[in-house]
């Protein structure tokens, strides 16, 4: 007997719950048994605030909680209800641990939470013994009671768009705040009507704030920031701007017919001169040297990302590029075409060098999402777990 009270003790300790009493502990197969008891008669009525210990119905529940040394660990439950003689009313009383209705404790939820962000719903419903409605029903429960109603201050926004599917053409729109580093709303759609709809849920003082949105030169995104963000600059993103450059440099490598291939010629053109090694600049060297027109597409590369690099107002930023848009009109027509309808979007970046770099490490992860997940069939759960993990 003493030997027991001793265990229920030292249980008592380790759950760390407040209230409660360890009756009993019952240990079958891998799975430990907790009936609970509580230490106080009498509780507050939540009506009036009066303490009664007017027992009227007790029914015992059974909860899932953390495990303990591996082992799946439930919790015997006795939920009490109580009289009110003050204010004549019934009350079940209320648990911190646990919520109404559910039969999981808090923590255990929080923890399967936790999991589901870290791998994905399949994944924990085997390590764990659940059903997958179990598993994501936890996930979507925590999920709405962590959930922001809006996006408090953010200055500064990157849009961009992620396939639904791989290989379909079917795209959602993700919003981030680009100085944390965080996925802000998903919206199933990149039309412009039905993004600016979601995005007029914010309040007008959210809004407001909002200083530069950076996005890429889908045409769109104009009449969409005009319309949400009223005091805020659009920000063509350097990335898409210097991706088009080196699309059209690569089509002109397919161009040319190479007397000597050179391994990786494609990749030692893109990458960033600055960074390349005496190799790599010696084999650059070799692929240049095979066609004029290449070299020249190659150097006015380089001098495009140069203006990136050194300018430092939008004013001289704009003179350099049209300077740079006339030198390279009769090798890169298409490109150039491009920057010259958003040159001033373009040129915005030179206000506060904003980019939507961090929207790669966002897209990288929400597609590792995707694919622990194998696809989501529906949106809501797709938006519930990308937020999810930036909550």
């Amino acid at each position: 007997m003493q030997a027991d009270l001793k265990m229920n003790f030292f249980v008592e300790d380790l759950i760390n719950l407040p209230k409660v009493r360890v009756r009993s502990v019952v240990r079958e197969r891998e799975a430990i048994f907790l009936q609970l008891g509580f230490r106080e008669e009498e509780v507050a009525c939540p009506h009036c605030g009066k303490k009664t210990g007017e027992l009227n119905q007790t029914r015992t529940v059974r909860v899932r909680d953390l495990p303990i040394s591996g082992q799946l660990v439930y919790l015997q439950i006795p939920r009490r209800q109580f009289y009110c003689k003050k204010c004549q009313q019934y009350f079940t009383e209320e648990l911190d641990f646990i919520e109404t209705g559910r039969r999981f404790t808090r923590r255990y939820e929080e923890y399967i939470y936790e999991r589901v962000i870290a791998s994905s719903v399949e994944q924990v419903k085997r390590e764990e013994d659940l059903s997958w409605h179990q598993v994501n029903g936890i996930h979507q429960q925590v999920y709405e009671r962590k959930k922001k109603v809006n996006w408090g201050q953010v200055k500064r926004l990157g849009l961009d768009e992620i396939a639904k599917h791989k290989g379909h053409k079917k795209f959602v729109t993700v919003v981030s705040d680009l100085e944390k580093g965080e996925l802000i709303e998903v919206i199933d759609s990149h039309q412009q009507e039905e993004i600016a709809e979601v995005l007029l849920q914010q309040p007008l003082e959210v809004r407001e704030a909002v200083e530069e949105v950076s996005v890429d030169m889908w045409g769109g995104f104009p009449k969409l920031i005009e319309k949400v963000f009223p005091n805020a600059q659009i920000v063509v993103d350097r990335f898409h701007v210097m991706k088009a450059v080196n699309d059209n440099l690569n089509k002109i490598r397919k161009q040319v017919k190479f007397k000597i291939k050179i391994k990786g010629a494609k990749w030692l053109l893109l990458k960033n001169q600055k960074d390349l090694k005496e190799e790599g600049l010696e084999k650059l060297e070799a692929v240049l040297k095979q066609s004029k027109r290449l070299r020249k597409a190659y150097q006015l590369k380089e001098d495009f990302r140069e203006i990136y690099e050194t300018t430092q107002d939008p004013e001289s930023g704009k003179n350099k590029f049209k300077e740079w848009l006339c030198k390279a009109q009769s090798i890169y027509g298409d490109a150039v075409k491009t920057i010259r309808n958003h040159l001033n979007t373009i040129c915005n970046y030179f206000l506060s060098r904003t980019t939507n770099g961090v929207m790669e490490g966002i897209n990288n992860r929400l597609k590792l999402i995707k694919r622990q997940a194998y696809g989501f069939i529906n949106f809501e759960n797709m938006r519930m777990r990308f937020l999810s993990c930036f909550t």
